[in-house]
């Protein structure tokens, strides 16, 4: 019996300090990552074509079926292959902002705007989909290594 209570003490010992490395360790794997920011008035700037200044535009997925369409701040570089370079004073910009605000009809979720977050706040760039998360990663040279939607689309109240 006093064996058997030595060694239920040492495995809720273990446990305890399993759990407690791995919050450690995650908060640490987070701690680069950033977030989207909802901003209904880059949702108006989208639909009504506006440009950003000092902003280079990407999309993600195909011409023909893109899903999501970001600025970037010239600050910044996208150092991903995944973005396709696209000029915003080409017609195609205009098409694939049409492509994107067709996403979700028929249902009650619609294309958004949001603020791109690097993890201290700063704002890095914008983006346009029904996709509503994603992983920001910026590193300390101002490389954005990892922008990733999640390709979970959300349901309910646009404004959050």
């Amino acid at each position: 019996m006093i064996i058997l209570k030595i060694h239920m003490t040492r495995l809720f010992a273990a446990i305890i300090l399993f759990f407690m490395a791995l919050t450690a360790l995650g908060g640490c794997s987070m701690a680069n990552y950033g977030k989207l920011k909802s901003n209904p008035d880059i949702t108006r700037a989208f639909e009504a074509y506006q440009i950003m200044p000092d902003h280079k535009y990407y999309y993600r997925g195909t011409q023909s079926r893109p899903f999501v369409i970001v600025g970037i701040n010239e600050t910044y570089e996208l150092n991903s292959k995944l973005w396709v370079e696209v000029d915003p004073q080409s017609k195609d910009f205009r098409t694939l902002i049409d492509r994107i605000s067709l996403q979700g009809s028929g249902s009650t979720t619609r294309p958004w705007g949001f603020t791109i977050l690097d993890h201290s706040g700063s704002a890095v760039g914008i983006w346009y989909s029904a996709i509503r998360a994603a992983a920001v990663e910026v590193n300390e040279n101002g490389q954005i290594v990892n922008l990733s939607p999640i390709r979970t689309v959300t349901r309910g109240d646009q404004m959050r």
